[in-house]
């Protein structure tokens, strides 16, 4: 889209920013941790799932249900994905229990259903919102938390680690939705207790600041993760024409810089630096050479860094 931006730009009379490798990497991370707010549910769905799912046996809303566990109005607030998440995983044995007693099935979510039943509970619970309370969240000390709650031992991350569960960095194991992953922890929390209980580890609970950062930990890995095919990439840079100002194998010629063989690794984020510094430059020579602006799709970056980061065949 940067044409576009450059244009609507000059058209305003906004000046062209500039950024540093710090600044571009928090800019990223604010993009990053605004996604915490999630998108937003039905909360008409919403109400009929809290009927469906049958939480209205052991919670009331607006004064009707049942009275094992407080009524949605007297909820905490749980208004964010990571809050909901929290309360949740801390809450679902005494739920289970219940659960239990009542001779029900243990209830699944699918799709979009836990935004959904988030948006109903935000819309039926009273008090304050707390929207931000959880941000900035610690990736470093997720790490950290990964390791002393034990998720370790039954889950790996970039290989490291239990291989009882699915490695979290892995595929599509990690919903890209933060309200869905308070779903599949909901949904695998059955198997996740037996498993703990087999191995003899306790089951930990998270307080305060604890699960916002654990799941910026998890998904920080899958964020600046570089997994892609230097062998599609390669593909790529001649489909896109990027060798007519780089090179046929990224070295560089007289219009444009070497690419590969620089000694430094490429990764997303300095390359959106790299492309938002030069773009404009890259911009006219496409005008000059009559091509299209080429574009990339969202799986294309990940093969297009692999290629560049491997080592130059002078």
């Amino acid at each position: 889209h940067a044409p576009e931006m450059w244009k609507k730009m000059r058209d305003e009379r906004i000046s062209y920013p500039s950024f540093s490798p710090r600044e571009m990497a928090d800019v990223f991370a604010y993009l990053y941790t605004a996604r915490y707010l999630d998108e937003p549910g039905d909360a008409v769905r919403g109400r009929r799932l809290f009927s469906s799912m049958e939480c209205v046996q052991c919670h009331s809303v607006y004064g009707r249900g049942g009275r094992v566990g407080p009524g949605v109005e007297k909820w905490p607030a749980v208004l964010t994905p990571i809050f909901w998440a929290q309360a949740m995983w801390n809450h679902a044995p005494l739920m289970e229990a219940s659960i239990e007693d009542k001779h029900m099935d243990w209830p699944r979510f699918r799709g979009s259903e836990m935004n959904d039943l988030l948006s109903f509970v935000r819309q039926a619970r009273e008090g304050p919102q707390q929207e931000f309370a959880l941000l900035p969240a610690n990736p470093r000390e997720g790490w950290r938390l990964f390791r002393e709650k034990a998720c370790i031992n039954c889950h790996a991350v970039g290989g490291e680690g239990g291989d009882m569960g699915p490695d979290l960095t892995s595929g599509d194991v990690l919903a890209s939705s933060l309200t869905q992953v308070a779903g599949q922890m909901w949904n695998h929390s059955p198997e996740m207790w037996k498993a703990m209980k087999e191995k003899d580890i306790a089951r930990p609970t998270f307080e305060g600041q604890e699960m916002a950062d654990l799941i910026a930990f998890l998904y920080s890995v899958r964020y600046f993760e570089l997994a892609g095919s230097p062998v599609i990439g390669k593909q790529l840079f001649e489909e896109r024409q990027c060798g007519r100002c780089h090179g046929a194998d990224a070295i560089g010629d007289e219009h444009g810089p070497r690419l590969r063989g620089r000694g430094k690794l490429f990764t997303p984020v300095t390359m959106a630096r790299s492309l938002w510094s030069h773009g404009p430059k890259i911009y006219q020579r496409t005008q000059e050479l009559r091509m299209e602006w080429p574009k990339l799709k969202e799986e294309d970056l990940g093969h297009v860094l692999a290629f560049l980061n491997t080592p130059a065949e002078d």
